[in-house]
């Protein structure tokens, strides 16, 4: 196990940071690497800018680069986990939990986190405390790695509880596994990651033709899952993409209009205030000024 605390104004995080742990633990069949926040701050998540708050994490099986940044210095820490057996990780965690499942069992290889926020009641901040504590007092004798199974198996399921309000869809990415033989939680974040991605030009029988779904079929499931129509969906979270824009870079209410798939401006305006209740001006200025 490898836990280092970052002080800094901006940083890029990936697996390289855990490469020389990941090495000295070839007999593990569980690895995790994670970033924790310890004081709010600003990433570029799933290729869009973002904020961040404290105790915020973003987990995954082997971490892609990510940028974090701020204005002024933040806190952060790094940890890596290893375990010589995945059976307790299994019973007690995954066999429940198909999203961690199909995160860490991937077969495609692909670069995929997940963004957890809501996490302020500390319980996830003190379980990492706890495999630490277990981690640096322990002896490397049959129990440690047990033991350490143990209290990350509390984490990862902390983490689970409450998904719909903890994890971010937009910033996070998920696995790229075929969408049928995935879980509900699992094929929710694909279905979003590909809006994201496509966020100009989707439709939804373009989208049906990439998981290789009817359209009929594909408007049942969203609906099903999101509880949204696809119109919905795709107007709410254009907005959601443009309010990031809006409060974290500089670029012209026109711009992000085009870049969030409105023909005008005007259509831009409207949908914002129908659906954040202000026009886009009037958001950038609260946000910044907030």
């Amino acid at each position: 196990m490898f836990i280092q605390q970052k002080i800094t104004d901006r940083i890029a995080i990936s697996h390289d940071f855990f490469k020389e742990e990941a090495a000295a633990s070839k007999s593990s069949d569980f690895h995790l690497e994670l970033v924790e926040l310890l004081s709010p701050c600003h990433a570029v998540l799933n290729n869009l800018p973002c904020q961040l708050d404290s105790y915020d994490i973003v987990i995954s099986k082997k971490l892609p680069r990510l940028e974090f940044f701020n204005r002024e210095p933040f806190s952060l820490r790094l940890v890596s986990l290893d375990f010589k057996r995945q059976s307790v990780i299994d019973m007690l965690t995954m066999a429940n939990n198909g999203l961690v499942h199909d995160v860490f069992k991937d077969l495609d290889g692909s670069e995929s986190y997940i963004h957890y926020t809501g996490l302020d009641n500390l319980i996830c901040h003190e379980a990492l405390n706890f495999c630490q504590k277990i981690a640096e007092d322990g002896e490397d004798d049959r129990f440690l790695d047990y033991e350490l199974s143990l209290a990350c198996a509390g984490f990862l399921t902390e983490l689970s509880r409450h998904y719909h309000a903890r994890v971010r869809l937009d910033s996070s990415r998920f696995p790229s596994s075929n969408v049928h033989y995935t879980n509900s939680k699992t094929r929710t974040g694909m279905i979003m990651n590909y809006l994201v991605a496509n966020i100009q030009d989707v439709t939804l029988e373009k989208m049906a033709e990439y998981f290789g779904y009817q359209p009929k079929y594909l408007s049942r499931l969203i609906r099903q899952l999101f509880d949204q129509t696809f119109t919905q969906l795709k107007m709410e979270t254009r907005v959601a993409i443009s309010k990031s824009l809006l409060e974290l870079t500089t670029k012209s209410i026109e711009e992000i209009s085009e870049i969030v798939g409105y023909p005008s401006v005007t259509a831009y305006y409207r949908a914002f205030k129908q659906v954040a209740g202000m026009t886009p001006s009037e958001y950038r200025k609260f946000a910044r000024e907030g």
